[in-house]
Order: C-alpha cells, then structure tokens, then sequence
C-alpha cells in the first residue's frame, strides 16, 4: 500500500532524512519510533504530502503523491501539533474540514454524526474547541484525520501531553482503527507502540535502525546483556574493552565518586568470571558486578546510540 523509494530529505545542505526504502503493507499497524531529532516527524510529513522530499519518493497505490494530488485523499494526517481553532465549536471544525476535503454536502451531517459517536464526542458537539480537555482535543484532532474515511492513517504523537486514563482511551481508539485501515504512528514512547502496533520501524539520525515486529527485534538482539560494574582501579574501562564478546562500555560516577560500567556484551558466553578475574589481576575494588537480558526498551537504546 505504501512504499518509499530512496526518500531524502535536506534542510539547508543538513540531511535529516537519508535514503529510507520501506513498504507497508494493507491492514498494518506501524510503530515509527526515534529519539527526538531522528527524522520521524519529517518523515510522516512527507508521508502525508504536506513536504516535498528534496530526492526519492512516497507511493500510494503505486501513485507517486508528489504527482497525484488524488490519491492524497487516501491519507488522514494529524500532525503532532494538532493544529485547532479553538474559538470555533466541534461542530463547526468537522463542517469546515469536510468543506476542505470536499464531502458532498448531502452525506456530510451523517457522516460527521456517525464519526463523532464512534470518538465520543457527543457530549462536546456544541462546545468551544478552546474550552475542551486535551484529551477531547486529540479526539477531535483524530475525528479531522477520518473524515473522508481514509485509507491511511498518520498519527505524530497521538498522545502527547495527555494522562494516563487519556493515553488509554487513545490507545483503544486507534486500536480499532487499525482493524480497517493502515496505520501509521510516529512516536518516542517504545511501551505505547508496542501496545498498539504489530511492527516496528526504528529510526536513527535521519536513518532505518531496525525494522519488525516486536517478538522478531527482541529477539534478534535477544543475545545482548547488559553488565553493570562498579569499581576502583586503573584503565578499567579499557581493560574491558578488550574483553571478547563486549561491544561497548559506558562510564558513568555516581555521587559518592565511584565509577560505574554498563557493559554491552554480546554472545551466550557469561563475562562475569572473566571480568572478575580481571579485577583481581589487575587489583580492582569490586564493588558490584550484576548482569540482565536485553529487554526492548535495552534494544531502543543500543540502536538509536551507534
């Protein structure tokens, strides 16, 4: 349903976006994760039409959107900022979009009244959009981004500054509208994509970091442990960088001076004798010495720091 080919995007000769090649398929539900900064926001916005990449393309449908304007109308966008007027009441914002995107005046009253039952909203129909919680107000930032039933659905942080009671009214919204259309929600929060998305894309400076489902990257990095050390002594870090199977070692000193080690190690192999037999070489004071599995927040982390 969706394929980017070679999409780039450049701000001022600076490359936030570089070369992404992905294809979505019908009925998917993808999580676009980053860290703030990686590229996912100007990623969904070129996804959406509203930015022209600078080289590459977004296919819809086998359509180019930068040269069908049609097949845009297979796309509801509700950016991160979720753009409202908020002097003007639910109802005249549904009307005015519907206008916008051209729904044929005779069907508009059902649909609008049919959308608004199914996003419960209801009971603010009449209300000024200024006066509404945040949490309605993703609501009916959502209801815009229906309107004209799309095929497609891109979601920039849906649940950005709501509470927990409202993160999870969100969650099973979208939840259902993943049952009958794409979606595609852009997001730095790794537990809330995982609740409500079958595949993961992972991006990292302007970049495809990891891509697949949830079981399928925990698994591929299932064999990475993480080693937390807290010694004294001399060269420890780059003693432990010449350990086999280590990928890297992160320094840190807590308040009362000493120094901690997170050690990426990689392979089945426990390093924790030969880490212990290195401190009592080279004359460490071992303070601690733990290990634990990478979980996928672990995987988040490891991906989007290289």
């Amino acid at each position: 349903m969706i394929k980017l080919e070679g999409l780039t995007k450049k701000f001022l000769g600076k490359t936030a976006v570089n070369n992404l090649n992905v294809e979505i398929n019908d009925g998917e539900v993808v999580g676009l994760l980053g860290p703030n900064g990686a590229g996912k926001t100007t990623t969904i916005r070129m996804m959406a039409g509203t930015l022209p990449p600078t080289s590459g393309s977004v296919k819809i449908f086998g359509q180019n959107i930068s040269e069908d304007e049609e097949v845009k109308n297979q796309i509801g966008y509700l950016p991160e900022n979720n753009p409202l007027y908020e002097n003007q009441t639910v109802e005249e914002h549904l009307n005015f979009w519907a206008e916008i995107k051209k729904i044929p005046s005779a069907s508009r009253r059902e649909i609008i009244i049919k959308l608004i039952a199914s996003l419960g909203l209801k009971e603010v129909y009449f209300q000024p959009i200024g006066q509404l919680s945040k949490g309605y107000k993703q609501r009916v930032g959502l209801s815009q981004s229906l309107l004209g039933d799309p095929k497609i659905l891109l979601l920039d942080e849906p649940t950005e500054g709501l509470d927990p009671n409202q993160r999870r009214e969100i969650h099973h919204l979208i939840t259902g509208f993943g049952r009958e259309r794409t979606v595609i929600i852009c997001s730095h929060v790794l537990s809330e994509i995982t609740k409500m998305c079958s595949r993961v894309i992972i991006i990292n400076r302007g970049e495809i970091a990891a891509d697949g489902s949830v079981g399928e990257l925990a698994g591929k990095f299932s064999n990475l442990t993480t080693i937390t050390l807290i010694a004294k002594g001399f060269a420890v870090k780059d003693s432990l960088l010449n350990l086999a199977g280590v990928r890297n070692v992160r320094q840190e000193k807590d308040a009362a001076g000493n120094e901690h080690f997170l050690i990426e190690a990689e392979g089945s192999n426990d390093l924790r004798p030969l880490i212990f037999e290195l401190a009592k070489k080279d004359g460490w004071q071992l303070l601690e010495l733990k290990t634990e599995q990478k979980s996928l927040e672990d995987v988040f982390a490891w991906v989007t720091s290289q």
